[in-house]
């Protein structure tokens, strides 16, 4: 492949690479049209300026949320003028993006439930312009693509209407809107949204099961009708599920071995089906049914204020709050267990709005305005839009800035109160909560694991999450149990756990000890390539990527100047492609480049086996009460900006500290 320059900074630079600079961030790509005016995104951009502009993007960012700046106050923080959005799942609790749940089937119990979009086959097959769609044609097209929903099973009102024909699946009513909200959390594609808020197993088929009564109450008797649905002529194994999902609770506290709907859970559980209950959200020492069933997993919640996610980072996980969920302890073969087993996030989740409402078309509506007041649609001349304050140090010629307090100030704040009503994120999207979000995550971690590994049965996938939580040793642990989830770590225990493809090889990122290397190396099938000029130093890391469908993935980083197919992974014969580096000590970013039928050309992944991603900051030390100020672009030469950055934190012992490559280029 010839290389060609970066049109920024003038370097040799692979052209496979520059046009990846169509994938980055809105934010990112105004950064780098502030330093040069005359570039576009289609012009192309090398990884090293889109790091250079990413860390100049974060040192922008503030310790504090922006929300309470505007009146009103946003519902959900935010710590960039430029991103006051909301950040995905996979941005706040990386997972192991190459597993979506695809070949698992997960049942979920709910008050109804609606064909959205997000649970097609399809991601942006229609460019999520829904809105514009006359209602009687909206089945259709959903049809057309594609719906993951397998099964419908209407059991309301002691009735069953099973089939996907069913009337009160598509009848767009408000008991339909929670089911939406669990299974889009767990299962959706993040079609509405090109991608970005999607599940964790954007893959998986869904049998949905609606329970409950006319008027949306769902007393303890129908949970068990649901539970019993399942149970019946073995209809999980007929559907293939593996996972189950209740977001509902029953009527009063009840010892679980008494409790029908807890017996129901447990024997669904005893065959081998991972059962995941929502812990509750009133903050009390009391568990509902099934939710205090030994078996099934029972899911908390945590806050982590709508940040970017890097356990790496100190301090990272003691900024982590919890959310109100409910406690208990639950007897079992004369062992004591106290739930929650573990948490998940509970707030600012992104979920899809219920198509047909009055509110799917005003939140469209809000976002039209929105974006024309912002100056984001070239309805309004800039120089109508420019505002003064202080952002205008970072202001080119042509830019646009708009200062909310002082542009049109009574349509903002009647704008923003509309916004806050509808919990507005997205033209399609708002944020929830609570504990039923939370399970959500952990039953499409769970899909995952299945697919990764389908010979562990559902207490064996319980137990690897269990055993790969993060501890929160700053909350008191009767309400966090082991921790919080770590989605990509699950996976990765799982691959390797017995019976999986990947039993006994190392994680992604790991140091090889020299006993280890030379197993490797007898085998044949690991290449060793040094880029250490010391012989001493440094030490021999371990990379590998599943892609079993990848026609070749090679490594390239800061150590090769970024350069595709130069380091070439050997395959293994499971899907499993593997190499080894001598590195020196050090900061160093990487990423794999795959080749495959759909990308002849390549792309480039991240590695969801190693969650550290760099981005660091340049600001100035913080006062009390105060945002940080960022250095400005122009004070600093890139050089410079590059050397601090990659000093920023001193690897130990002389080992070299393996860092996934910043989100500059394509989101994660």
């Amino acid at each position: 492949m010839s290389e060609t320059v970066c049109p920024v900074c003038r370097q040799p630079a692979d052209v496979r690479l520059l046009r990846m600079a169509t994938q980055l961030t809105p934010t990112v790509i105004r950064s780098v049209a502030r330093a040069s005016p005359d570039w576009r995104p289609e012009h192309g951009l090398c990884p090293v300026c889109a790091a250079v502009h990413q860390n100049h993007v974060a040192a922008q960012r503030s310790h504090f949320s922006l929300h309470t700046s505007t009146d009103p106050h946003t519902t959900f923080p935010y710590y960039h003028r430029e991103e006051e959005t909301l950040l995905s799942q996979p941005e706040r609790l990386p997972d192991y993006s190459t597993f979506t749940g695809a070949g698992v089937a997960m049942a979920f119990l709910d008050s109804g439930f609606y064909p959205h979009p997000d649970l097609t086959q399809g991601l942006s097959w229609l460019d999520g312009e829904w809105h514009r769609i006359p209602q009687r044609r909206w089945r259709t097209l959903l049809e057309e693509a594609g719906l993951r929903i397998r099964e419908y099973a209407d059991l309301t009102d002691g009735a069953e209407c099973v089939g996907l024909n069913a009337p009160s699946l598509w009848d767009g009513a408000g008991d339909s809107w929670h089911g939406l909200m669990t299974t889009s959390i767990a299962a959706g594609n993040g079609c509405l949204s090109g991608g970005r808020y999607r599940g964790y197993a954007p893959e998986a088929s869904i049998v949905a099961i609606k329970i409950g009564r006319s008027g949306g109450r769902i007393p303890e008797e129908d949970i068990l009708r649901g539970l019993e649905w399942l149970l019946e002529e073995d209809r999980w194994r007929r559907y293939n599920v593996r996972v189950v999902n209740i977001s509902v609770g029953g009527d009063f506290p009840e010892e679980w071995n008494r409790n029908p709907v807890c017996r129901a859970a447990h024997a669904l559980a005893q065959r081998g089906l991972f059962v995941a209950a929502a812990a509750g959200n009133r903050g009390v020492d009391e568990l509902l049914a099934p939710a205090q069933t030994p078996t099934v997993m029972t899911v908390g919640g945590v806050e982590d204020h709508n940040r970017r996610w890097q356990p790496q980072t100190p301090g990272a996980a003691a900024a982590l709050s919890l959310y109100h969920h409910n406690t208990g302890v639950v007897m079992y073969r004369h062992a004591m267990i106290r739930k929650p087993e573990i948490l998940a996030l509970a707030r600012w989740a992104p979920s899809p709005v219920l198509p047909l409402s009055h509110v799917f078309y005003e939140m469209v509506a809000i976002d039209h305005v929105r974006r024309v007041l912002r100056g984001e649609t070239g309805d309004l001349p800039a120089d109508v839009l420019r505002a003064g304050g202080a952002d205008e140090e970072f202001a080119t010629p042509g830019d646009v800035i708009v200062d909310v307090d002082h542009w049109m100030p009574e349509v903002w704040r009647g704008l923003r109160l509309r916004m806050n009503a509808h919990k507005w994120v997205h033209r399609y999207y708002q944020h929830v909560d609570g504990t039923s979000v939370a399970v959500a995550q952990v039953s499409a971690v769970a899909a995952q694991m299945f697919q990764a590994n389908p010979n562990l049965s559902g207490e064996e996938v319980r137990q690897l999450m269990l055993e790969t939580a993060l501890p929160l040793p700053h909350l008191t642990s009767v309400q966090t149990g082991p921790g919080l989830l770590q989605p990509a770590l699950a996976v990765a225990a799982a691959l390797r756990a017995s019976g999986g493809p990947l039993h006994g090889f190392p994680i992604s990122g790991a140091a090889l000890r020299e006993n280890e290397l030379h197993k490797w190396r007898l085998h044949g099938t690991l290449p060793l390539h040094s880029f250490s000029q010391f012989e001493n130093s440094g030490c021999v890391v371990y990379f590998g990527l599943w892609a079993p469908h990848a026609q070749s993935v090679s490594l390239l980083g800061s150590f090769n100047r970024w350069q595709p197919d130069a380091l070439l992974l050997h395959q293994v014969h499971n899907g499993w492609w593997h190499i080894a580096l001598h590195l020196p000590p050090g900061v160093h970013l990487y990423r794999f480049w795959v080749t495959d039928a759909r990308h002849p050309q390549g792309r480039w992944m991240r590695d969801p086996e190693n969650p550290d991603t760099r981005r660091e900051r340049l600001w100035r030390r913080p006062q009390p009460n105060r945002d940080c100020l960022s250095v400005k672009p122009d004070a600093i030469c890139r050089k410079s900006i590059l050397f601090h950055t990659r000093r920023t934190q001193q690897p130990r012992r002389g080992r070299p500290c393996i860092a996934n490559i910043i989100s500059g280029i394509a989101r994660a």
